[in-house]
């Protein structure tokens, strides 16, 4: 009897020390949310607006707003110009997007945006390309080579002075060095420069080792200034002392007559807003969805009334891949070799992911999160968490318990029951 105790207890204090871990990872993690008030939250930044844009009325955007959709009341509908801060890891957009954006720039508004990756048609239009991007964003928790970012950004007008903190990378910048001419264009010096004209040149406004992290480019009657570290913004980083200059030496390079302010956090923004875009967007694939609307409200309207036979249940075919994994992992669990398990039920996992959305799993980045997300209609972040826990188990840094175990297999498990449905 005193052997379960002993043993109930350890599975107790196993399960206590991995939810202290969980606790701990979910702590760390960059979001860039509003709202949040962890350390990689940006709920100081936004609730500062205020102070700093006194006479202005601040908006939170929703994450799945798409520029396309701006009205005129958000491009005219103020006394002064409106800014837009838009904030996140990954910026992809439209090229329909692209435009309404420059309209609104063009028409006397300001645009801030803090992103690590750039959508290649803003790099080629501005000729500005984002240089040694960040990301290191599987990493839980700070690491030696994080304790560099000390005195790493400095502002143009605040001379003498920089900022940094014991924290993520902030070493990311722009190359703006040079104006590029496309070579079918060499012929034309005028039709060259032309492609240039309507941006001007960009001032440099702040710098990640004494390189421009912080430009900005004139357009009409606005501007878009562009910053290659969003975790400026974070939380952890102004709680440091003296790091909230920065973010009123950056505010301060605005116009003083700010009427109203827009916050967008993105996280990793795509350029499709759902798969239903992307199809829409084709004549052919528009129509075939309009035809096959069609007859299905011609069905209902003329066979809705039908009397039917009742339909016998049949049973799903028994999955014998699925039943023969289940027995394979009660063989591993009962030899206590938990690792070894939790790398083959990722394994088979990745393997139903690549059969069944026909998708790469050789390198699970961002671009592969939003890919499965967008595939299996489950949400982004329940995506990456899964994709956190299989990350732990090949890199061999997890301590694969009970507990662990337990976690990782309702995870999966989860998954297949949310695709199902």
């Amino acid at each position: 009897m005193r052997r379960y105790v002993y043993i109930t207890l350890m599975v107790l204090l196993c399960s206590g020390c991995q939810d202290k871990a969980e606790q701990e990872r979910m702590k760390w993690r960059q979001t860039l949310g509003w709202d949040d008030k962890r350390p990689y939250g940006t709920w100081l930044a936004h609730e500062s607006l205020t102070d700093y844009f006194s006479d202005a009325k601040v908006e939170t955007l929703s994450g799945k707003f798409r520029f396309n959709n701006m009205d005129d009341k958000m491009k005219y509908g103020h006394t002064g110009p409106a800014l837009l801060i838009l904030e996140g890891f990954d910026f992809y957009l439209s090229d329909e997007e692209w435009v309404e954006l420059k309209n609104f720039i063009r028409t006397g508004n300001e645009v801030v945006l803090f992103s690590n990756v750039l959508d290649n048609k803003i790099e080629q239009d501005l000729q500005c390309f984002m240089k040694n991007s960040l990301s290191n964003r599987f990493d839980l928790f700070i690491t030696d080579k994080e304790l560099s970012n000390q005195n790493v950004l400095r502002l143009q007008k605040v001379q003498g002075r920089a900022y940094g903190y014991t924290g993520r990378s902030l070493k990311a910048y722009f190359d703006v060095s040079t104006r590029r001419i496309d070579s079918v264009a060499m012929d034309n010096v005028d039709t060259a420069s032309s492609k240039y004209q309507e941006w001007a040149y960009p001032d440099t406004l702040g710098y990640a080792e004494l390189e421009p992290d912080m430009v900005r480019y004139k357009l009409g009657a606005g501007h878009l200034t562009l910053h290659a570290a969003p975790l400026a913004l974070s939380n952890y980083f102004l709680l440091q002392e003296g790091n909230v200059d920065y973010l009123t030496g950056m505010w301060q390079t605005l116009p003083e007559n700010i009427s109203r302010v827009y916050w967008g956090t993105y996280g990793y923004r795509s350029a499709e807003s759902s798969g239903m875009n992307v199809l829409w967007k084709y004549p052919a694939t528009r129509y075939a969805i309009l035809l096959a609307l069609l007859a299905l409200l011609v069905y209902v309207l003329f066979e809705g009334k039908r009397k039917q036979r009742i339909i016998p249940i049949v049973a799903p075919l028994r999955n014998d891949s699925v039943s023969f994994v289940e027995t394979v992992g009660r063989l591993y669990y009962n030899k206590g070799n938990h690792a070894n398990l939790a790398s083959k039920m990722t394994m088979q996992f990745l393997d139903w992911v690549r059969t069944h959305y026909f998708l790469n799993t050789n390198v699970l980045n961002d671009e592969f999160i939003v890919q499965l997300s967008m595939k299996s209609g489950q949400a982004e972040a329940t995506v990456r968490g899964l994709m956190d826990m299989i990350h732990e188990v090949r890199m061999n840094t997890a301590l694969v318990d009970d507990a662990y175990l337990y976690q990782l297999y309702n995870t999966i498990q989860q998954f297949y029951k949310n695709e199902q449905v």
